[in-house]
C-alpha cells in the first residue's frame, strides 16, 4: 500500500512540475511601471467667515486628507478611467473591456510610506502607484493615466464642492426672499382686513361701528313692539266680526222624521216575515211587534214637533271683515321685516365685539411678523453676499503629480519559471498524496483474497491477477484458441468444486458494480471445467451486453432470448448449442433478440430452460449482468446450485459486497462465493505460475 501511495504522489508531483513549467512558458509576461503622486494636499481654502452649516457642506468637498486620497487612488473608478484613457491613447480598445479590468486591477498596488516626506507638511505623502500589465508600454500608460485621472478627480471634486455650497446659499437666499414675500403678504392682508393702515384707527373704527349698530337695533326694537301691539288689537277686532251675511233661507222635510218613517216600514216588513215562520206567541214575533210599536210612537211625536226644517241659506262675505284681515296681514309682514333687520344687526354687533376682543392679538401678530421680516431680510442679504463670494472661488490644480512613468523603465517582473515549477511540484505532490489517501478511504477496496475473506466471511473461490490492458486483451482473445490454458486459480476452482460431496452442477457468475466484467471469469472457469473432462455448457444470459457471445463470435445466433420467448424450443433446433474449439465445451448464445433482460420472461420458461440444461451437460456455467445493477442475477439465484460474485480489487468498494450478498440471499441463493479480479500477482496463490507473460 505504501508503494501505491508513493507512486501516486511521485506521478502527481511530476505531472504538476511539468504543468508548472508549461504554464510559466505559456503565461504572458508582466511588466511593472511606477508613478509618484502627492496625496493629502488641500484643494481650496474656504472663507473662515462663512456660517458653520455652510462650512460643513463646503469643507468635505474642497478639503482632503491622506486617507481619502489613497482610498480614491485605489478605487475601481480611477483604475477604470485610466484604462479608458490608455485604450484611447495606445489605440487598443481591448484595454477598456471588463476582461482587461478583471485581469489588471488585482495586480495594481499603491505604496504609501509610513513617515512624512520632505516635500509635504502635516499628513501629506508622496505615494507610488505600481501598475502591472502585459507590456511595458501599457504599464507606463496606465500608471500615468491613473495620476491624470486622480488629478482630474480632484479638480472635479473642488468644482462640485463649490457648486454644492453655491447651490445651498442660492437656495437659502431664495428661501429668504420667499419668506419675505410671504410676511409682506400677511401684513397686507391684516391691514386690508382692518380697513386701516394704523391699528389704533382700526380699534376706534370698530368701537364707533358697534355704537351705531346698537342704536339702530334699539330703534327697530321700538318699532317692532308697536307692530306687535297693533297685531293683537286687529286680531281681537277680527274675532268679533261676522265673516258672512245671510241673504235668504229655504225649508225641506225634517230628515229625522223621514228616517223614522223608513225604519217603521222596515220593521213592519220584518214582522210580516216572522209571522209567516213563527206563531204570534213566539218570542221573535213579540219582539218585532214591540219594535214596530216603539217606532210608531217616535214618528207620532216627531210629526207633532215640526214637519219642515231649513234646507239651505244664501250668504255674502263681510267687507269690514275683509279689510280688517288685510290690515292684520300687513302688520304681520312689517313685524317679520323688523325682526330680520334686528337679527342682522345682532350679527354685526357680535362681529364687532369679536373684532374688538381680537384686536390685541392682531396687533401682537403684526409685531411678530415685523420681527420675522427683519430676520429674513438679514438672512437674505447675507446669503446674497455668500453667493458672490463663492462664484469667485478657485478650483484645485494638477500639482499632485510629481513624476510620470516611462516604458523604457518598466521591467519584466513575472512569470518566475523556477518558482512556478517548485510550487507546482510541491502542490502536485500534496494533491497526489491527498488523492491517494482519499481514494483509498472512500472506496475501501480489498486488495487480497485473504483480506476479502476476513472482511466478508465468504469463501474466495479464485483470484485473477491484474494484467496490463494489452496483455489482458490478448489473453481474452486466446480463449478461442485450442491450446488456451486457463489460469491456475481457475483450474483450482474447477477441481475444488468437483471434489465437493454435493458438487454444484449449475453455477452462476455475476459481477458486483457496473464497472466489473464477469464474462471473462465465467468463460475461463467453463474452459477449466471442460479441461477436466466434464461436459460443460457456457450460457450467456446477459441479454443487454452479450460479451460472451461477442468473444466466442456467436452474436446474433438463436439462444437464451429465443428459448425464453418461446420463439424456439431447445429440441427444435440443432444449432442452439454451439461447439467451441475446446473439447467438452459448448456455448449457448444470448439470442437473436436481446432488448430486455432475464427478469422480463416468465418464471416457468426460465425454470424449464435450466432443467433442460441440467439434462444436457455435467456443468452449466451461466453469466448474468451485475447483481446490484439489474435484477437478472437475483431472478436466477434460486434455480442454480452456486453463485459466484466477481469483484475487482481496483474498483469494487467493500461496502457494495454485503449489499450484493444480501440481494442474492434474499432471492434464494443456495451458496455464494467470491472471485477476485485485478488482484496482486505476487500476493495471491498461484499468482507467479499463471503463465500470463507467455500469453
Amino acid at each position: 500500500m505504501l508503494k501505491v501511495h508513493l507512486r501516486r504522489t511521485l506521478i502527481a508531483a511530476g505531472l504538476a512540475c511539468l504543468g508548472g513549467w508549461l504554464l510559466a512558458r505559456n503565461t504572458d509576461k508582466i511588466y511593472e511601471a511606477k508613478t509618484e503622486i502627492n496625496a493629502g494636499s488641500p484643494l481650496v481654502t474656504p472663507d473662515q467667515n462663512m456660517p458653520p452649516e455652510l462650512r460643513r457642506v463646503l469643507l468635505p468637498a474642497v478639503s482632503t486628507d491622506l486617507d481619502s486620497d489613497t482610498n480614491m487612488l485605489k478605487s475601481q473608478k480611477i483604475f477604470k478611467s485610466a484604462l479608458e484613457r490608455s485604450a484611447n491613447q495606445l489605440g487598443t480598445p481591448a484595454l477598456a473591456t471588463a476582461k482587461a479590468f478583471s485581469e489588471l486591477f488585482p495586480m495594481f498596488e499603491l505604496v504609501v510610506p509610513e513617515s512624512l516626506n520632505q516635500y509635504a507638511p502635516d499628513q501629506m505623502r508622496v505615494v507610488t502607484a505600481q501598475v502591472r500589465a502585459y507590456s511595458a508600454e501599457q504599464a507606463a500608460a496606465i500608471a500615468n493615466n491613473i495620476a491624470y485621472s486622480f488629478s482630474d478627480y480632484r479638480k472635479q471634486r473642488a468644482k462640485e464642492g463649490v457648486g454644492k455650497a453655491l447651490a445651498m446659499v442660492k437656495l437659502a437666499s431664495s428661501n429668504a426672499k420667499k419668506e419675505l414675500d410671504r410676511i409682506d403678504s400677511e401684513i397686507r392682508e391684516i391691514k386690508i382686513g382692518a380697513g386701516a393702515a394704523d391699528l389704533g384707527d382700526y380699534s376706534q373704527s370698530l368701537t364707533q361701528s358697534l355704537d351705531d349698530a346698537l342704536r339702530r337695533k334699539t330703534m327697530l326694537e321700538s318699532e317692532l313692539n308697536g307692530g306687535v301691539a297693533k297685531i293683537a288689537s286687529l286680531e281681537t277686532t277680527l274675532a268679533g266680526l261676522e265673516q258672512y251675511t245671510k241673504l235668504g233661507v229655504q225649508s225641506v222635510p225634517d230628515p229625522l222624521l223621514e228616517g223614522l218613517r223608513q225604519q217603521l216600514i222596515g220593521a213592519k216588513v220584518d214582522l210580516q216575515n216572522l209571522r209567516e215562520i213563527y206563531l204570534d206567541s213566539s218570542t221573535f214575533v213579540i219582539r218585532a211587534k214591540a219594535k214596530v210599536a216603539n217606532i210608531e210612537a217616535q214618528v207620532t211625536a216627531a210629526e207633532k214637533r215640526k214637519r219642515n226644517v231649513e234646507g239651505g241659506t244664501t250668504t255674502q262675505k263681510s267687507t269690514l271683515y275683509s279689510n280688517t284681515q288685510a290690515e292684520l296681514s300687513l302688520a304681520k309682514a312689517n313685524s317679520a321685516s323688523l325682526r330680520q333687520q334686528i337679527a342682522r344687526y345682532d350679527n354685526e354687533i357680535q362681529t364687532y365685539r369679536g373684532k374688538i376682543s381680537d384686536a390685541p392679538g392682531v396687533e401682537a401678530k403684526m409685531n411678530n411678523l415685523m420681527r420675522q421680516r427683519m430676520v429674513q431680510e438679514e438672512a437674505y442679504q447675507k446669503n446674497f453676499k455668500f453667493v458672490s463670494d463663492l462664484q469667485d472661488a478657485t478650483a484645485g490644480t494638477s500639482g499632485s503629480i510629481l513624476s510620470l512613468a516611462e516604458k523604457e523603465y518598466a521591467p519584466e517582473v513575472a512569470p518566475d519559471v523556477k518558482k512556478y515549477m517548485v510550487l507546482a511540484t510541491i502542490v502536485g505532490g500534496l494533491i497526489g498524496l491527498a488523492y491517494s489517501f482519499a481514494a483509498e478511504s472512500f472506496r475501501l477496496p480489498v486488495h487480497t483474497s485473504w483480506q476479502l475473506g476476513d472482511l466478508t466471511s465468504l469463501p474466495v473461490s479464485a483470484s485473477v491477477p491484474s494484467l496490463p490492458k494489452p496483455l489482458a486483451k490478448r489473453h481474452a482473445l486466446a480463449m478461442r484458441e485450442p491450446g488456451f490454458k486457463p489460469i491456475e486459480s481457475m483450474r483450482y476452482m474447477a477441481f475444488s468444486m468437483m471434489a465437493q460431496e454435493n458438487r454444484p452442477h449449475v453455477i452462476l457468475f455475476s459481477a458486483v458494480g457496473e464497472e466489473v466484467d464477469s464474462s471473462l471469469a465465467a468463460a475461463e472457469f467453463a474452459i477449466a471445467m471442460s479441461k477436466t473432462g466434464k461436459k460443460t455448457i457456457l450460457v450467456d444470459c446477459d441479454l443487454r451486453v452479450p460479451r460472451l457471445s461477442e468473444n466466442f463470435m456467436v452474436s446474433g445466433r438463436s439462444g437464451v432470448a429465443d428459448i425464453l420467448g418461446r420463439t424456439i424450443l431447445p429440441g427444435e433446433a440443432t444449432d442452439l448449442f454451439v461447439s467451441t474449439v475446446h473439447e467438452n465445451l459448448q456455448i449457448l448464445a444470448a439470442g437473436s433478440a436481446t432488448q430486455g433482460g432475464i427478469s422480463d420472461f416468465l418464471t416457468t420458461h426460465l425454470q424449464a430452460m435450466i432443467n433442460d440444461l441440467r439434462e444436457k451437460s455435467d456443468t452449466v456455467v451461466i453469466n448474468c449482468p451485475p447483481v446490484d445493477v439489474f435484477a437478472d442475477a437475483s431472478r436466477m439465484a434460486s434455480y442454480v446450485d452456486h453463485t459466484c460474485m466477481v469483484i475487482s480489487a481496483k474498483t469494487t468498494s467493500y461496502r457494495a459486497i454485503p449489499v450484493a450478498q444480501e440481494i442474492l440471499e434474499k432471492s434464494g441463493a443456495k451458496s455464494v462465493s467470491l472471485v477476485l479480479t485485478n488482484a496482486s500477482a505476487t500476493e495471491e496463490p498461484f499468482g507467479t505460475r499463471t503463465g500470463f507473460r507467455k500469453a
